[in-house]
C-alpha cells in the first residue's frame, strides 16, 4: 500500500502540473464565471484541474494512513 500511495501521489502531481499547463483560466465577460480555454481555443470547464488535486490528496491520505495509521494486531 505504501508504494501504491506514492504512485498515486506522483500521478496526481503530474496530472495537476500537466493540467495547469494545458488549461488556462479565462474570465467570461458575459457570465462573469471562470471557464478554461485549452490550447485549441475551445472553452471547457475547470473540473480537470480538480481531478489532479483530488488524486494528489488521495495519494497523500493513503500515504499518511499507511505510515501513521493505527496498527491492529
Amino acid at each position: 500500500m505504501k508504494k501504491l500511495s506514492i504512485l498515486i501521489f506522483l500521478v496526481g502531481v503530474a496530472l495537476t502540473i500537466g493540467l495547469i499547463i494545458y488549461y488556462r483560466p479565462e474570465t467570461n465577460p458575459v457570465d462573469s464565471e471562470p471557464v478554461a480555454i485549452n490550447r485549441n481555443g475551445e472553452m471547457t470547464a475547470e473540473w480537470p484541474l480538480f481531478i489532479g488535486i483530488l488524486t494528489t490528496f488521495v495519494g497523500a491520505v493513503f500515504f499518511y494512513v499507511s505510515h501513521y495509521g493505527k496498527k491492529t494486531q
